[in-house]
Parts: C-alpha cells; sequence; structure tokens
C-alpha cells in the first residue's frame, strides 16, 4: 500500500506543478508576443497545451481521489477501509487532512471544467492551478505544530511548493518553444525561443532563491542537526534531495550564461540547450520521486523511517 501512496503523491506533486508552471509561462514569458510572425507558434503552443493541461488536470483529480483513498487506508491501518464510505467520509469531513482535501478536490474539479471551455482562461487556470499547488502544502509534515508555528511553516511550505512549480513546471513549454525554434524557418522563432528564455531565466533566479531559503528553513525544523541528516534513512534520503536540486542549479546556470546567448549563432547550441533542458526536466522528475517518499516518512527529528 505504500507504494501506491508513492505513486498517487508523485503524480498529484507532477501534475499540479505542469498546470501551475505552463499556465504562469505562457503568462510571464511568452508576454508581449502576440502580433506578427510570432503568434503563429503560440496558436500552435495554446492549441498543443490546452490539451495538455486538460489531461494534466483531469489526472490530477483522479489522483486526488486515489491520493485521498491511500491516505484513508494508511490512516485505518487497512487497505480494506478504502473501500469503505464510511471510513472514507470520516477522513474527509473529520481530520485535519480532509478539511485541507475538500478545498483541493474542487479546485481540481473546477480546474478540468475551466480547461474543458472552447476558450482557455489563462488568468483563471493561473489561479486555480496556484490554488491547487499551494493546497498540497497544507497536509503533511507542515501540518506539524500548532499556532504561529504551524501558521509559518505552512507558509513556507507553499512558497516553496510555488516556486518549484514556477521551475519545473516551466521546463516542458520552454522545452516546445525550444523545439519550435529548431523547426522553424526565420528569425522570429528563435526572437521567440531568445525572449522565452531570458523571462524563464529570471522566474528561475527568484525561484531557486525561494527553493533554497525555504528548503533550508524546512530542513531545520524537519532535521535538527547534521547528525540527523545522515544518521536518520530520512536525512540520507533529504541529502540525495539537496544533491539533485543542486545538480539542477547547475544544469541551469550552464543553460542560461553558456548556452542562451549563442542561440542565434550556432544552430548546435540550440539542440544542445534542448537536451540540457531534458536533462533538467529529468532531474526534477527525480527530485519530485523522492518528495513523493518523504512526504510519508517521520521527519529525522523523530527517527526518519517508517
Amino acid at each position: 500500500m505504500d507504494e501506491m501512496l508513492y505513486a498517487c503523491r508523485f503524480v498529484q506533486f507532477t501534475a499540479a506543478m505542469l498546470i501551475f508552471g505552463t499556465a504562469a509561462f505562457r503568462v510571464y514569458a511568452l508576454a508581449g508576443n502576440d502580433t506578427g510572425a510570432a503568434s503563429i507558434i503560440l496558436s500552435a503552443f495554446d492549441a498543443c497545451f490546452g490539451r495538455v493541461l486538460l489531461i494534466a488536470s483531469v489526472i490530477a483529480l483522479i489522483s486526488a481521489i486515489a491520493l485521498l483513498l491511500c491516505q484513508t487506508a494508511a490512516m485505518a491501518g487497512s487497505p480494506a477501509a478504502a473501500a469503505d464510505v464510511a471510513t472514507v467520509s470520516a477522513v474527509l469531513l473529520e481530520t485535519r487532512f480532509g478539511r485541507v482535501w475538500r478545498w483541493h478536490l474542487l479546485l481540481a474539479a473546477i480546474l478540468v471544467l475551466a480547461c474543458l471551455g472552447r476558450q482557455l482562461w489563462r488568468r483563471v487556470v493561473l489561479l486555480l492551478s496556484l490554488g491547487l499547488l499551494a493546497s498540497l502544502a497544507w497536509v503533511g509534515h507542515a501540518t506539524m505544530g500548532e499556532g504561529a508555528a504551524l501558521v509559518g511553516h505552512e507558509l513556507n511550505q507553499t512558497g516553496h511548493l510555488l516556486a518549484a512549480g514556477l521551475w519545473l513546471g516551466g521546463l516542458a513549454p520552454l522545452a516546445w518553444v525550444l523545439r519550435q525554434a529548431r523547426r522553424q524557418t526565420g528569425d522570429f522563432a528563435i526572437s521567440l525561443a531568445r525572449d522565452a528564455l531570458r523571462n524563464f531565466s529570471h522566474a528561475g533566479y527568484a525561484a531557486v532563491a525561494l527553493i533554497a531559503l525555504t528548503g533550508a528553513i524546512n530542513t531545520s525544523l524537519l532535521v535538527g542537526s547534521l547528525d540527523a541528516m545522515f544518521d536518520t534513512p530520512y536525512g540520507r534520503l533529504l541529502a540525495i534531495k539537496i544533491l539533485l536540486f543542486l545538480a539542477m542549479v547547475v544544469v541551469a546556470l550552464i543553460n542560461r550564461l553558456r548556452l542562451a546567448p549563442r542561440i542565434f549563432d550556432d544552430s548546435g547550441s540550440l539542440r544542445a540547450l534542448g537536451r540540457t533542458v531534458a536533462l533538467e526536466q529529468s532531474l526534477g522528475l527525480a527530485v519530485l520521486a523522492i518528495v513523493s517518499v518523504l512526504g510519508t516518512w517521520p521527519p529525522a527529528l523523530y527517527g526518519g523511517s517508517r
């Protein structure tokens, strides 16, 4: 049952970050390019990612329901509890997790309806996806504590997840723009890619800084000491997550400082950039896989393993 819980959490995090990151990317990275030759690419972008957002929102809703059932089974200590309506209702209506998850399910359902519309409402989808991703911060370890400590931890985790979603979720649409720049003829496609890269990098700098800051705070709250980082399973897995994050930062810096400035003059740089963005995505998925497991383990302060 643990493996099913890990899988549901991974799918939920991935879908929520993809929706938020893509919706945000369309607003900030491609702003001001809706006219001229670039509008052809943007129309194709909206058509492609309109379908992506719909599929991802449906997956987010289904995985949220599945996660409720897995959480019910975990709380009850029996897989059979996931099929018991009374037990599921009790978790949804009478627990702290359930109080948050009711809103999460509602946001996921409304998001599906918004993405089903003939005309995608970009800012509506952005706001809904922001709420969907943020609500994931209000369950799990961030709910440990009471009063001001609880609120502070939840706010810190909210910032952590939104910054991660802005970065990781934006990599898929960025890769699409780079692929179009390779396929299209004319400088307008390269110009669009250059502008998107610049805007994404600016947002990325802020996101990385916020991830590092909030991650350090989370580590302090959940691990507590250097010994606990290396002497507990939780701490060691968290250390791997931090190393993967640092590897992502290195790859991102190579993209921004070495490859991006050369895309106008060297077509090989554009192809290399596409490969390194794919590597960045793979590292990000590995991070999310670790997060999906860590969120179910007791923090290092309490032993760090099941």
